[in-house]
């Protein structure tokens, strides 16, 4: 056996080998064109009868129209059409399903029939055929190939089925466009194919329901390239964005007693005859509900609630893993691949293109592992089942927790993981909420109270809730109290499942990059249509000898070059390495693609108690007042009582009974400012059974405290009432210095009250007020308990200010700054004063020094009004400024960051109603005052003006705002807590740094990965070219080191480039069409394309070149085609500048650290830089003639290229090889190459040039003051 292949014999020419086909009028391609015609006629029959069904008898989608909170009650009856029933309208309307606030639906029922799944079967059945023809005709391309080394590795068979080279090709060529309209057809329909052959009708007799959404996806770049505009414009006109939207198919299940259901986005929904019912049972609105039902269930209504709700579970399974396999492989893209890899498959290119399905399938298992690593982190969060004691049937019963339902009373334990949402109606508990809330301080819930008052899950309702999701650390005192609770909800409506339905249907947000990148498709297929019809004119040009279905594969190879089946990875991997690295840190991340997010981040919210400061506040002291009937009220001296200080009994009183501490064994647990204040008296909680909790002093003073007002985020108070040995009732009532103030009498307010609080706040000390009233001898329990919190909390006497230093932590300060230099503007969201909030903004440098900061805040005749915040600023100007004042005189000196805005959340709702906020939203700092709901407004605010924004927090109060930025970051214990994307274990503000150092690196390794696959289809588009213009083809073991050795191992080197450990003043572009970028790619592959014309001309103007005869070729053996100074020149010439463009775009630029602290990609490319170099230099031998260098004399006589000796035999000379002086030049030619690529793109694209060109054309976006 040769070096090239000399078998086997065709099996015309072998009278022991029968052909089975000769024509298309033989008997397969006579069965096989039946089995088209009856597929044809199948599905055209079906389809015309279920058009004349659908017109006979017309469904239209079925009207819901729902809130958020509504659902099934239990009075739901179909008479009262009660709000989350639905009704059928009549044939004509289309209805729209309107869900969650803002989301709309549309839901079509489908059933199946005996003729629609008979030609689903065919279908399926054609799919498959395809397949199978494909192996029928590889089976006759290589029916008993030759395999005798790499230049005879099974490249041609015998032919036995058809016969011939050409009527194989012919057939192959009709299979392979049949086949690709076909499964593409199939992907663009995937989901639908199966529902296309069911029938649209009622409700009552559906299988499957159809439900289509609009789609709702925010684009998270406000300045985009006129292409895409362009783009967006065209398709709007073709597609209007009404009518563009995703769909999903559900099956309707039904349980043992024959309610039928199906879950949308986790909501499970009934189907009750024509309608649907979202199902939610509601126990009860008010607190005295709760306390009817909470006599238990029987076993016949739970069992009906559970056919209604259903299990106690999130409705959230990990797809299986062969369901990921296959629909990720199952996609357009892949589906390309495939199909142009067949052509590989077919072009006697066996080896080759199952080396680049393996790097198709290892790109596409980058991708499932993402995927399935998410879902199980998911998973692991959401799975959770235990026992439960459980009231059944007036007996105490041990229960699973998926078959709660709503109305169970429960027992509840210490060290339980809660299985769902419940209201305790005796007893107290103490609860670690950090997997729920990020926020690891204990906390105390304790019973409701029987009465009218509105039940509301937030605010105070949350101190009797016991959530989901979170841990009770302590059921009551001891072992025998009895803790009970009423379950609320389960499932998804729980707390915890409407914050994993943000993480299971996260909101689809398009990065500038989404958005460009079907342009950078659409131009590259533009680009690759060109070559194609060049590369027809070229394989023409040469002479050679070729079928005209081998000319059209080798033009479709420079497709299938030019779009890689690696781009779709290259825009995520290094997500997944800055994930890994995240972990190892301490943070932890649930969707990874928001850290290249987070890479583009221009605004940081930060929590201020807890996040920039310690968790603990330091108790200082109080402040009471000193009453003198000569010159009323004024403050006295600060006390401490763990100074021994001699305290004023009515502030004694306030500090050891208006808080809600309780207790965790030995040590006091509750809100930290309240276990402070309470330690610091020196006084004894006692906590019994059944009775109202009492403190002690060590005198023997004894206060009750009988009735409790939680703190409430709207009032910013929290009061008590507490009875004394002799059956005095007073109350006590804490609060911002604000609130109190406007509670008190005037009369009991020192005069410089305001300035005072003030001055403390601006010292940095949190400062609360503290009131106190005595309800009078005529006061007793029961009229208590009838008043409500406004009649209590009012006309009080001023007591104390209460204050506690709130110490900023070591590492806010440096992180702050770190982010300034970074050019990231930080600012505070706190619920804390604005003077506490100022003093905090100076101490870490979120503000400077030498700014003067406005604060806004509401006059008594409702308007907004500015002061300076520090008392020496108030000597600037005494006059209150007005915002229309404030707009007009004060933009320079904002816009300048000599001035900056705090805003209090009242004044803030006011200047959002005017829409001036939008106007001060870039100057403004502080946020002060601000609730859940505030924090919320303020992430969307930024939002909407096409910022990206952050925020981070300790959870509890933040949580809304997590959700809503495009990063949240919770300070956590919790390793992954369901609050926002991002996770912090440390607890420190230092690890958003890391994670911006991470998303900037990860962005920028993206697009390097992007621009070197881009670089890389370019490239071998113009190797195709040169190799069509010399009627040339590289052999086999270039091609194996092209794309197995130089792609796979430096594409991957690549991304393993750590972030650089400072924040730059700049972002990542996240643009494909950026200048940056196509500098970079374009510059790269015109030097390229330069010195390969270089190279080339070199080679022809040689004195020993003798020109590659292809005349005398055959374009279908193409393994004869690389014997020539050709293939050498452009296979060395191009496999270096692969290498090195690997090579250049991994540069760090100011994102990532230098190239050269990369180890495996610097040894990667160094040893394939020495390797090449050796392989080019050396003289020929067996090794270097496994890459055909021409080294080796191909023009020899009794030459092994038939090509050589065919060119010899027309009267052609033989010619030398390669001489070593030659190769010798053409290496430093190469080499000149790389360090000219090398200052392009460290001088040019990357370096100063490129800076001094963003300065003098600076992108159009927002600017501010950092």
């Amino acid at each position: 056996m040769g070096r090239y292949p000399d078998g086997p014999t065709p099996c015309l020419k072998d009278a022991a080998c029968q052909v089975r086909i000769t024509s298309m009028r033989d008997t397969g391609p006579i069965v096989i064109f039946s089995f088209w015609g009856a597929v044809i006629f199948s599905c055209g029959a079906f389809m015309l009868w279920k058009w004349n069904r659908s017109y006979q008898f017309p469904i239209k989608p079925i009207l819901i129209q729902e809130k958020s909170s509504s659902g099934v009650y239990e009075d739901d009856t179909v008479s009262s059409d009660p709000e989350g029933v639905s009704k059928r309208t009549s044939q004509t309307e289309e209805v729209h399903v309107e869900l969650e606030g803002d989301r709309e639906f549309l839901i079509t029922g489908f059933t199946w029939t005996y003729f629609g799944e008979f030609c689903y079967f065919l279908s399926c059945l054609v799919s498959l055929h395809w397949i199978a023809l494909y192996v029928l005709i590889l089976v006759d391309t290589y029916n008993k190939c030759e395999v005798g080394g790499i230049d005879n590795l099974c490249f041609f068979g015998n032919n036995v089925i058809f016969g011939t080279y050409e009527l194989n090709s012919k057939v192959f060529f009709v299979v392979w466009w049949l086949s690709t309209f076909w499964f593409t057809a199939w992907v663009l329909n995937k989901g639908r194919v199966h529902n296309f052959f069911r029938v649209p009708c009622d409700l009552s007799r559906a299988t499957v329901v159809y439900v289509w959404a609009k789609d709702q996806r925010e684009v998270l770049s406000i300045n985009v390239f006129f292409l895409v505009r362009v783009l967006q414009r065209v398709k709007n006109t073709l597609i209007p964005a009404e009518t563009r939207g995703h769909f999903e198919i559900i099956d309707i299940s039904s349980t043992s007693l024959g309610q039928r259901y199906f879950f949308l986005r986790g909501q499970r929904y009934l189907v009750n005859g024509e309608e649907l019912q979202r199902a939610f049972l509601n126990i009860g609105t008010r607190y005295s509900d709760f306390f009817q039902v909470a006599t238990g269930l029987t076993s016949k209504e739970a069992e009906s609630r559970l056919e209604k709700v259903g299990f106690n579970e999130i409705p959230f399974k990990p797809e299986t893993l062969m369901f990921i396999v296959v629909d990720e492989l199952f996609s357009l893209f892949h589906v390309y691949q495939l199909v142009i890899y067949m052509l590989q498959f077919w072009n006697s290119y066996l080896f080759v293109a199952s080396l680049m399905i393996c790097i198709v399938l290892l790109s596409a298992s980058v991708t499932i592992y993402s995927r399935r690593r998410s879902q199980l982190a998911i998973a692991k969060v959401t799975e959770y089942v235990t026992e439960t004691l459980v009231l059944r049937d007036g007996e105490w019963t041990i229960l699973p927790s998926r078959k709660l339902v709503p109305g169970d009373l429960v027992k509840i334990r210490s060290d339980w993981l809660l299985p769902c949402d419940l209201l305790i109606i005796k007893g107290f508990c103490v609860c670690n909420e950090s997997a729920l809330t990020g926020e690891a301080m204990p906390v105390q819930k304790y019973m409701a109270s029987n009465n009218l008052e509105r039940y509301r899950l937030e605010g105070h309702g949350s101190r009797h809730t016991l959530f989901s999701g979170t841990t009770v650390l302590q059921a009551g005192n001891q072992r025998q109290d009895d803790v009970l609770a009423i379950v609320t909800s389960t499932g998804m409506a729980t707390s915890k499942g409407e914050l994993l339905a943000s993480i299971l249907y996260p909101e689809k947000m398009l990065f500038k990059y989404d958005e460009e990148l079907p342009i950078v498709v659409l131009m590259l297929l533009a680009y690759g249509i060109i070559c194609f019809i060049i590369s027809i004119f070229f394989q023409t040009h040469t002479g050679a000898q070729s079928y005209w279905v081998t000319k059209w594969i080798y033009c479709m190879a420079i497709l299938n070059q030019i779009i890689s089946p690696l781009l779709p990875v290259a825009l995520e991997v290094g997500q997944l390495h800055a994930v890994e690295r995240l972990k190892v840190r301490g943070i932890f991340c649930l969707n990874p693609k928001r850290i290249a997010i987070a890479g583009k981040i221009r605004v940081f919210c930060f929590d201020k108690t807890g996040t920039l400061t310690n968790e603990g506040l330091d108790f200082i002291g109080a402040q009471s007042v000193v009453r003198s009937n000569n010159f009323g009220p004024a403050f006295g001296p600060l006390k401490t009582p763990a100074n021994g200080d001699d305290i004023e009994p009515s502030t004694l009183h306030g500090l050891a009974t208006c808080h809600a501490v309780t207790k965790f064994g030995d040590r006091f647990v509750g809100n930290q400012v309240e276990v402070m204040m309470f330690s610091s008296v020196g006084w004894e909680l006692v906590e019994n059974a059944n009775e109202a909790p009492c403190v002690r002093s060590v005198s023997g003073k004894e206060l009750r405290i009988v009735k409790r007002n939680e703190f409430d985020h709207a009032r910013t108070t929290m009061s008590v009432v507490v009875q004394d040995k002799e059956g005095l009732l007073q109350v006590y009532c804490k609060g911002s210095f604000e609130k109190i103030r406007e509670l008190s009498a005037p009369h009991s307010l020192p005069t410089n009250y305001m300035h005072t609080a003030r001055q403390h706040a601006l010292d940095g000390c949190y400062v609360l007020g503290l009131g106190y009233r005595n309800l009078g001898s005529d006061c007793n329990l029961e009229r208590v308990e009838k008043l409500s919190r406004d009649d209590l909390e009012k006309d009080l006497e001023f007591v104390a200010l209460i204050l506690f230093r709130n110490e900023l932590k070591p590492d806010s300060r440096n992180a702050i700054e770190t982010l300034k230099a970074g050019e990231v503007r930080p600012v505070m969201v706190t619920g804390d004063n604005a003077q506490c909030g100022h003093y905090i903004a100076k101490q870490c440098m979120m503000v400077a020094p030498d700014v003067r900061v406005l604060l806004g805040d509401i006059d008594t005749d409702g308007s907004v009004s500015w002061r300076p915040m520090s008392v020496e600023q108030e000597g600037y100007n005494t006059r209150p400024l007005s915002t229309e004042e404030l707009l007009r005189d004060h933009t320079k000196g904002l816009e300048a960051g000599l001035q900056e805005l705090a805003v209090t959340g009242r004044a803030f709702t006011v200047l959002r109603r005017s829409e001036a906020m939008e106007r001060l939203l870039y100057f403004t700092r502080i946020y002060a005052r601000f609730t859940p709901a505030d924090k919320v407004l303020v992430a969307n605010m930024h939002r909407d003006c096409g910022l990206i924004v952050g925020m981070c927090g300790d959870g509890g109060n933040d949580c809304g705002a997590l959700r809503t930025a495009h990063a949240g970051i919770a300070l956590s214990e919790a390793e992954a807590s369901v609050v926002s994307p991002f996770t912090s274990q440390d607890k420190s503000v230092a690890s958003v740094v890391e994670l911006l150092r991470e998303g900037r690196g990860a962005l920028h390794t993206s697009f390097a990965c992007y621009k070197f696959l881009i670089t890389y289809g370019l490239m071998f588009s113009i190797l195709k070219l040169c190799a069509y213009w010399y009627g040339i083809i590289l052999c086999q073991m270039d091609y194996i080191f092209i794309d197995g050795v130089a792609v796979l191992s430096l594409g991957y080197a690549m991304t393993l480039s750590y972030p650089e450990d400072k924040l730059a003043k700049v972002r990542p572009t996240s643009s494909l069409l950026g200048p940056q970028n196509v500098a970079s790619v374009v510059g790269v592959w015109v030097i390229n394309l330069l010195y390969l014309i270089g190279a080339l001309g070199f080679m022809v103007s040689h004195t020993d070149y003798v020109k590659w005869p292809a005349v005398y070729s055959h374009g279908a053996s193409w393994w004869t085609l690389g014997d020539n100074w050709e293939s050498t020149v452009i296979f060395f010439v191009m496999y270096f500048q692969f290498i090195t463009s690997a090579f250049v775009f991994t540069f760090g630029s100011v994102f990532r650290k230098n190239v050269f602290k990369n180890w495996f990609l610097v040894g990667s490319y160094g040893g394939l830089l020495v390797f090449m170099s050796a392989l080019l230099l050396l003289s020929h031998s067996g090794f270097t003639s496994l890459w055909h260098v021409a080294s080796e004399q191909f023009n020899k006589m009794n030459s092994n290229s038939p090509v050589w000796i065919a060119y010899q035999a027309h009267g052609g000379s033989p010619s030398s090889a390669m001489p070593f002086k030659f190769r010798f030049q053409l290496w430093w030619l190469i080499m000149t190459n790389l360090v000219v690529i090398i200052v392009w793109q460290k001088i040019f694209a990357e370096g100063p040039v490129a800076k001094a060109f963003a300065n003098r054309f600076p992108s159009q976006r927002q600017k501010f003051c950092i």
